[in-house]
């Protein structure tokens, strides 16, 4: 939404919204329309997921010392493992081609 309405901006068109309802003039729909598009593209052309992974990671993964790092089953130790577990795993991206999105007739609702 904010990629939208900063490239609105650049081209002059008048852009409101509320969470996921954009507005504008009707005589510039099909040009919010096209920007919008783009704009999803664009962000979800992006590692976001793999951003967000890394970044948990240096953040919140707990490194353990010595033989602290190797089989510890003790519940503190196996939580450790499944945080790190769960922050550095990225689901796999799919196939769909995200460009196919700049010609479709129906993008969200």
């Amino acid at each position: 939404m904010m990629l939208t309405a900063l490239y609105c901006q650049r081209k002059g068109i008048t852009f409101a919204s509320i969470h996921d309802c954009f507005w504008t003039h009707p005589c510039t729909v099909a040009e919010m329309n096209k920007i919008c598009r783009q704009q999803f593209v664009s962000l979800h052309s992006q590692p976001i997921l793999e951003d967000l992974s890394k970044f948990l990671v240096s953040q919140f993964a707990v490194r353990a010392s010595g033989a602290d790092a190797v089989d510890d089953d003790t519940p503190k130790g196996l939580a450790r493992h499944r945080l790190n577990q769960i922050i550095s795993e990225v689901p796999r991206r799919g196939m769909f081609d995200l460009r196919l999105v700049l010609d479709s007739v129906y993008f969200f609702s």
